[in-house]
């Protein structure tokens, strides 16, 4: 009985290699499952296999739960491209054997988990299988996938070391700055000059009725008391001393008051 022998590579895994072997008419699902073992995948929600051609171009799509797609098509009879609804094979109805079409057939894999893990997987032995030998069974085993690090139950965030959003902060509306047509209006108002005068009249009462009587003492002693004292008439005042031309027309013009002095 003969056996397929397929690589398995993993795309961003370089170290990662795997050599399974499997019979050609056991199912996809058969592969899936031990690629999940082999490969330690864990919390898949889903997976697909995609064959292809030598261009790289995708023929078929196997699917692990039913699906559905979207196909265009060209339609001889309409003449135009019409959609049709296709219903994708399953894994588990799919043999290996229907889908082998060259000796070096290649597919990729996808496993939808936590993360999207990509494979490429191509033919490369046909060879007779060994007896008392279980297939599908992994043949050569190099290197892992990087492991999603999950943190223990204990260090998982909690709800109160959720960072909270800031408070949106409200904004003041903008104070309207009045038109120039407004402003304008201020100059048409007229003035009251019979208002300002009335004004005016007050205040000058109120500091009269507020100034301190010293004031008036000292203003006493400086029209009235020191000139008798001092010998100075109001009608007889000192001149600056710049209307003298040289200290002689001084001297002249005081000496009878220091003589009167000396007596």
């Amino acid at each position: 009985m003969l056996i397929y022998r397929f690589r398995i590579t993993a795309h961003d895994h370089d170290e990662f290699l795997r050599d399974i072997e499997i019979l050609p008419n056991q199912s996809f699902l058969d592969f899936h499952y031990m690629l999940v073992e082999t490969a330690e995948l864990k919390n898949g929600n889903g997976a697909t296999f995609f064959m292809t051609d030598k261009k790289k171009k995708v023929n078929h799509e196997i699917t692990l739960r039913s699906t559905k797609r979207q196909v265009r098509r060209y339609d001889d009879d309409l003449g135009e491209i019409v959609i049709d609804t296709v219903v994708m094979p399953l894994m588990k109805d799919a043999k290996i054997k229907n889908y082998i079409e060259d000796p070096h057939q290649t597919m990729n894999y996808e496993f939808h988990g936590r993360e999207i893990i990509a494979m490429h997987i191509e033919l490369f032995k046909i060879a007779q299988s060994e007896n008392l030998v279980s297939y599908p069974r992994v043949a050569r085993k190099t290197g892992e996938l990087r492991k999603i690090i999950e943190l223990p139950a204990a260090l998982q965030p909690s709800v109160s070391d959720e960072v909270l959003p800031l408070p949106k902060i409200q904004k003041s509306k903008p104070v309207p700055v009045p038109k120039l047509a407004e402003t304008s209006k201020l100059d048409a108002i007229e003035e009251d000059f019979d208002e300002i005068k009335a004004i005016h009249e007050e205040l000058a009462e109120i500091l009269e009725e507020e100034a301190p009587e010293k004031f008036e003492v000292e203003s006493q002693i400086a029209s009235g008391d020191d000139e008798e004292e001092s010998g100075f008439g109001t009608d007889e005042q000192m001149e600056h001393i710049e209307d003298f031309g040289d200290m002689d027309q001084i001297d002249e013009r005081y000496s009878s008051y220091r003589e009167s002095s000396d007596d």
